[in-house]
């Protein structure tokens, strides 16, 4: 293991960040935030000082005496992991020296909320309406770069890091793109992305003439992370147009961004036939469609106050807002968004468990999305099946196949691997935040376990709003230290897929 090429990788990205909270601090600048000028630009020159001193100490371990890379894939995977760490603790610096929040746990957990794309957040409503323009910048702006992946910046900036770098930080890319030239794939990714994100803004521009708002609200979505500007999320806009270009934006942050670069280098017309042939778009635009409407048709029989305005409950009286809210509320749970414009925690049982699963299953992979993946979903569906087969016929040689190409039985493993440590790290982390002094805001008592385990799926599948005391219109700024530590690093396990994560602890993975 080459530490020294990691620590210059890692020093790399930090000095990037330390370049990227110069953003806000002009932001601060241009709405006349003295504290958020001055506390992003302190921020940029500590990540700066740190960066640049790992780049200086670790200067010429990258190459060999003949000039070939001295790190392959095993530092690449140190370096990712590393790196999005580094970015939770620095990103924290801007929250913490603009006196936005108060204590580190506070501010890491914001920052790994942003980075990672969670959503999830220690303010309430009444707090995040009270933050700073450009502090809000910050927020969703960490979001977007979440989204696309520093590491994927990084690339381009430094080309030499190469394919161990950009294969550890996108999932999901197709064989044909990991043979292209590594910093041509950056490159397309991140243009797509940047057009997409100009798209956002000028849909919604054109429906809410507000440009803060607007591309605060195109970066969280593109992100597919949730920080809006607003403490009462998409609920603020009380406007059905603007729902309706944010469900189309987060549905498009949800496709495997492979097919978008396939477009990209071989037309519109291979783009559009490879997003029709695609098993997982297929199944990941049938779970959103079947569970709202599932849901509508439950909201719509339930009623909820039915027109009754003594009734603390939506009126869903009407098939149409039953619709609206559902689809919302689904696809932004099913991407791992997180924006709310309906209080769904007070909606029946069978609504919210239907919205816990799609917040499990996720995106598709090699999409700014969270979540398992609806892949995996897939491919442990068709292992299921698979199994009962031979359970009849034992004889019988019929391997998982997705778009009709068969699946390697090791692929089948890991994804069941994934899954078995997946169900174990949420069970554990569970009964670890219960254990550190859970308490249940007014209003939640006795509801600990279901906040707490809810409350955990949602940072590890990078979704963000969970039920009871941790729903969509509450916050996590109740829970202890330790707590909010915990659900921080669950929510960078849960971006990196674990791999990247967990390797740093192990002292194995170090010798040699």
């Amino acid at each position: 293991m080459n530490t020294r090429a990691v620590g210059w990788l890692t020093g790399c990205v930090v000095l990037l960040l330390a370049a990227f909270m110069l953003v806000p601090a002009l932001v601060g600048a241009w709405y006349r935030e003295r504290a958020v000028f001055e506390g992003c630009l302190m921020a940029a020159v500590t990540s700066a000082l740190v960066g640049g001193a790992l780049v200086l100490v670790c200067r010429g371990s990258t190459v060999t005496k003949e000039g070939r890379p001295d790190y392959f894939r095993r530092e690449g995977l140190a370096a990712v992991g590393l790196a999005w760490l580094a970015a939770a603790i620095f990103g924290a610096l801007p929250f913490l020296y603009s006196s936005a929040m108060g204590s580190f746990p506070d501010a890491f957990f914001e920052s790994a909320s942003g980075f990672t794309t969670t959503g999830s957040s220690i303010l309430t409503g009444a707090e995040i309406d009270a933050l700073p323009r450009g502090i809000n910048f910050w927020r969703a702006f960490t979001h977007w770069l979440g989204g696309i992946g520093i590491i994927i910046v990084f690339v381009l900036l430094f080309p030499a890091g190469g394919r161990s770098l950009f294969r550890s930080e996108v999932s999901g890319i197709s064989r044909e793109a990991a043979r292209t030239r590594v910093r041509d794939s950056a490159f397309g990714l991140l243009r797509i992305y940047v057009v997409l994100t100009a798209l956002h803004v000028g849909a919604m521009y054109a429906v809410y003439p507000d440009l803060y708002d607007c591309v605060v609200h195109a970066m969280s979505s593109l992100g597919t992370g949730g920080f809006s500007s607003h403490g009462s999320s998409i609920a603020y806009f009380l406007s059905w147009k603007v729902e309706l270009v944010i469900v189309f934006f987060m549905l498009a942050a949800g496709v495997n961004f492979d097919i978008y670069d396939l477009a990209q280098r071989k037309g519109l017309r291979a783009g559009l036939k490879a997003l029709a042939s695609s098993v997982e778009v297929r199944v990941y635009l049938g779970i959103v469609a079947v569970a709202s409407l599932v849901i509508a048709l439950m909201l719509w029989f339930w009623g909820g106050s039915n027109g009754d305005t003594g009734q603390n409950l939506p009126d869903y009286s009407r098939f149409v807002t039953c619709v609206r809210d559902s689809l919302f509320s689904v696809t932004s749970l099913q991407t791992s968004t997180g924006y709310a414009t309906a209080n769904f925690d007070q909606w029946p049982d069978a609504c919210r468990a239907i919205l816990v699963v799609v917040s499990a299953i996720g995106a598709c992979a090699g999409s700014t999305g969270g979540g398992l993946k609806v892949i995996r979903v897939v491919i442990l569906w068709k292992a299921m099946l698979q199994s009962f087969t031979r359970f009849a016929r034992p004889r019988a040689i019929q391997p998982v196949r997705i778009g009709g190409e068969a699946i390697d039985d090791g692929v089948v493993f890991g994804v069941l691997s994934f899954l078995a440590l997946w169900v174990v790290v949420v069970a554990l982390s569970t009964i670890v935040v219960v254990a550190t002094g859970f308490t249940s805001p007014h209003g939640f008592d006795g509801q600990h376990i279901l906040s707490a385990a809810t409350g955990v799926v949602a940072c590890i599948s990078n979704t963000g709003p969970g039920l009871a005391a941790v729903g969509p219109y509450e916050c996590y700024g109740f829970l202890p230290p330790t707590s909010k530590l915990l659900l921080g690093f669950l929510m960078l396990l849960g971006r990196l897929e674990f791999a990247a994560m967990v390797v740093l602890f192990m002292p194995r993975f170090w010798r040699g």
